[in-house]
């Protein structure tokens, strides 16, 4: 990983800790070098013109020097306007920040994964349909960092059928089932169809299926419940 300091990173901001007196530690999400934990000297400090850059939904280019697991944040300069997400779009968006620092780790580089969380964020703000693109994100995630499932063959090698029933097991993936089975959850086989095209127009139905399969999925990864799930729901579950 390049860290001197005239080296400069495309970056968002996914999380920000006070640090000793006047700094704060900032978790960041990197084009070229994933997720990275630097220190913002005096970013603490009143009318720290750090602070306000250092911000969420910021397209950012940045350096740092230092090696280890914190580096020493260096230049900051926006590359971009922010990213407007009114109300629970800037839920959602800290929905996807949660995502990324719980389930990536440092120093991992993910530059597609980089550009479709930049991607999405840019559609929230400009007003689609947030749960259609939270699902999308989070089947690329999965795919992304080796987590995903196949969403064209069920466990015993055979296409998934538009019209079956499926339930979704983490150490076999997608499992053919009676109509009738007994199974915490279900999903159609068209459901998991949408899931390869994530087209925007979509059934109900088909999201709240999708809902449910991914974050089993997800959680299956997860030590703890996310923060932002919580705020979500109080703005009302996204179906």
């Amino acid at each position: 990983m390049r860290n001197n300091r005239d080296h400069f990173h495309n970056a968002f901001v996914l999380h920000v800790r006070p640090f000793r007196n006047s700094s704060q530690i900032v978790e960041l999400f990197t084009e070229d070098a994933g997720r990275v934990g630097v220190v913002a000297r005096g970013a603490s400090r009143g009318k720290s013109p750090l602070s306000a850059l250092l911000q969420p939904f910021t397209p950012l280019q940045l350096s740092w020097s230092g090696r280890g697991e914190l580096h020493t944040l260096g230049r900051v300069e926006m590359r971009e306007m922010a990213y407007r997400l009114p109300g629970r779009r800037s839920i959602c968006g800290l929905y996807a920040n949660e995502l990324l620092m719980r389930l990536l780790h440092r120093g991992d580089s993910h530059s597609e994964l980089f550009r479709l969380y930049h991607k999405l964020l840019q559609e929230l703000s400009e007003g689609g349909d947030e749960a259609p693109l939270l699902r999308s994100f989070e089947v690329r995630l999965l795919e992304e960092i080796g987590f995903g499932f196949d969403l064209q063959l069920d466990c015993s090698g055979l296409p998934i059928l538009p019209e079956q029933h499926y339930g979704y097991n983490p150490e076999q993936g997608i499992v053919p089932l009676a109509e009738n089975g007994a199974q915490q959850f279900t999903v159609m086989g068209k459901t998991l169809q949408w899931l390869r095209s994530t087209e925007l127009d979509v059934e109900r139905q088909i999201l709240r299926e999708a809902k449910q399969l991914l974050r089993t999925a997800i959680d299956y990864h997860l030590p703890v419940e996310l923060e932002s799930r919580k705020l979500i729901a109080q703005y009302g579950a996204l179906s």
